[in-house]
């Protein structure tokens, strides 16, 4: 299948509902997210859920959202039936619990820990990557993997498209310490078999390396992900075109997603590109390009399962 523009124009139509959502974790990803969707007409944050009466993202987000709670998993009990989805930006080992809340409910969930419990969505390889799919069903819950993952697929894709009996892929990923919070350093053993689990689905590569690096220099550094692969044969010239496209694709919901370095061969067998992530600044500074990634997809990804939901619905009633 051809390399084609799957988002195209915003995909949400004005005259549908404003989506409700809660928001549970208020780190870096959480607060970066609501931020985010704070000035998403689309979007209405109900409540943000932290564990902590004291924590800086709900003290950054008082006043400006309905339910500013810090009980953590109860809250989310009492408020469940006031959203249509949930994001979980909190920590993998606590998804599982915060999952079955919302599944019981029949409600939908956008995973962004990398917990492994729900559909891996890459927004842009949807309907490319064999099991990448959204669900007309309200009740989903969906995993946004990792911020390198996200950064890492296209590249993944598009290389391991125009190759031939590959042997191996690596993925690595540098990213400013001062973007990567408490829960991302707990998580980073979850986090390379996230990414691995991705790069092979996404590759059909069974031999995949995951790497992450958590650089400290000042100034801060802007996230990079690079993608490389050994194999009997490839074709630089199709992976450049068409990551050139699916590079402008992913650029409609995460405009500081680039390409640094094309698809290139350093010796014969080999070939590597490299995309940089610069953040829009909502939360944490522009080198916070992780955050960006991640929590645009995620939002995208919202927006087309919800779409998908209520055409379901209206089908239905027709």
């Amino acid at each position: 299948m051809p390399i084609q523009t799957l988002i195209g124009p915003e995909i949400w139509k004005s005259q549908l509902s404003k989506i409700k959502v809660a928001v549970i974790g208020t780190g870096n990803i959480g607060t970066d997210l609501c931020e985010r969707m704070l000035r998403d007409p689309n979007f209405e944050v109900v409540a943000v859920i932290g564990r902590r009466k004291d924590s800086p993202g709900l003290l950054k987000l008082e006043g400006r959202i309905q339910k500013i709670l810090y009980e953590g998993a109860q809250d989310l009990e009492r408020i469940i039936s006031l959203v249509d989805g949930v994001f979980d930006a909190t920590s993998a080992y606590t998804h599982a619990e915060h999952w079955q809340i919302v599944n019981t409910a029949g409600k939908w969930m956008v995973d962004l820990t990398p917990s492994r419990i729900g559909l891996p969505i890459v927004p842009e390889l949807i309907g490319y990557v064999k099991g990448m799919t959204l669900s007309s069903e309200h009740s989903n819950n969906y995993s946004m993997i990792t911020c390198g993952g996200q950064s890492g697929a296209p590249l993944a894709y598009v290389l391991s498209k125009h190759a031939r009996n590959i042997s191996k892929l690596e993925i690595s990923s540098s990213i400013a310490s001062l973007s990567a919070g408490p829960a991302t350093r707990d998580n980073i053993d979850q986090y390379i078999e996230s990414t691995e689990m991705l790069m092979a689905q996404v590759s059909g590569v069974e031999k995949v390396k995951a790497i992450l690096v958590l650089n400290p220099a000042e100034p801060p550094v802007m996230m990079r992900t690079t993608v490389t692969l050994a194999a009997e044969t490839t074709d630089v010239n199709l992976m450049r075109s068409d990551l050139a496209l699916i590079v402008r694709n992913v650029q409609k919901y995460v405009p500081g997603y680039e390409l640094v370095v094309e698809p290139y061969a350093p010796m014969p067998g080999m070939v590597t590109a490299t995309a940089k992530v610069s953040g829009a600044g909502y939360y944490l500074p522009s080198y916070a390009g992780n955050l960006d990634i991640i929590n645009a997809a995620a939002v995208q990804t919202a927006k087309r399962h919800m779409e998908g939901s209520q055409i379901h619905n209206q089908e239905n009633v027709l």
